[in-house]
C-alpha cells in the first residue's frame, strides 16, 4: 500500500468511528449540556490528548514489532483482526439508548475537572490502543515512510479535535439531539459491516502469512 493510500484508509476507518456512540461522545455531549459550550470544549481537549497517546503508542509501537518479528505481525493482525471483529458485532448490534435530554441545570466546575473528565473517560479504556493498532495493522507496513506515519498521527489528533469541536457545537441544538437519537442505531449497523468486512481480511491476511512462512 503506497504511503498516501495508508494515510487516506488510516484516517477514514479513524473517522467512521465518530458515529458510533461511545463513552468519549456521552462524556463531551453531557458535559456540553450540563455545564455549557466551554466545558464541553476543554472535556473534548483532554478526550484529544488521550487519543494522540494512544495513537501514538499503537503507531509507533506496532511499527517497532513488525520491523523486529515479521511472524509476530502476522499474529498481531490476526488478533487485532479478531478484535476488530469482535468491535464490530458489537457496534452493529449495539442497544443502547442515547439519554440527550438536559434539564436548565449549569453544573460550574474549575477548567481543570473538565480537562480531567474527558482525559480518563478515554485513558481509562485500555481497548482503544488495541483498536488503533488494529487500524494500522491494515494500512502501514515496514516500508511506510516516517513522514507517512507522522502525518496519519497529525491527522488522527487533528480529526479528533475537529470532532469534538463539532459536537459542542451541534449537540447544544435540540433538533439535532433529537435527530441523531433516532438514526444512531442505523449509522451503527452501516459502520458494524464495514468494520467487519476489514476485520475479516485482516484475519484471513495473517492466517496466510503464517500458513505461506511455514
Amino acid at each position: 500500500m503506497d504511503p498516501l493510500h495508508s494515510i487516506v484508509i488510516t484516517l477514514f476507518l479513524f473517522v467512521l468511528t465518530f458515529f458510533n456512540p461511545g463513552a468519549n461522545l456521552f462524556t463531551v455531549v453531557q458535559t456540553t449540556l450540563s455545564s455549557g459550550k466551554k466545558a464541553g470544549l476543554t472535556c473534548g481537549y483532554g478526550v484529544v490528548l488521550g487519543d494522540a497517546i494512544y495513537s501514538g503508542l499503537g503507531l509507533f509501537g506496532l511499527v517497532a514489532l513488525m520491523t523486529q518479528f515479521e511472524s509476530l505481525f502476522s499474529l498481531i493482525k490476526i488478533l487485532g483482526g479478531l478484535y476488530l471483529l469482535y468491535y464490530a458485532i458489537s457496534v452493529f448490534r449495539n442497544k443502547t439508548q442515547l439519554s440527550l435530554a438536559t434539564e436548565n441545570k449549569t453544573e460550574i466546575f474549575p477548567t481543570g475537572v473538565y480537562f480531567r473528565r474527558g482525559l480518563i473517560a478515554d485513558l481509562s479504556n485500555p481497548q482503544t490502543v488495541l483498536f488503533f493498532m488494529s487500524i494500522f495493522s491494515t494500512t502501514i507496513s515496514p516500508s511506510t515512510p516516517l513522514w507517512a506515519k507522522l502525518l496519519i498521527w497529525l491527522g488522527i489528533v487533528l480529526a479528533s479535535l475537529i470532532w469534538r469541536i463539532i459536537l459542542c457545537q451541534t449537540f447544544s441544538l435540540s433538533s439535532v439531539r433529537r435527530t441523531y437519537s433516532r438514526i444512531h442505531k442505523v449509522i451503527g449497523k452501516g459502520v458494524g459491516l464495514i468494520l467487519g468486512g476489514l476485520a475479516s481480511k485482516l484475519i484471513y491476511q495473517g492466517i496466510t502469512e503464517l500458513t505461506f512462512k511455514k
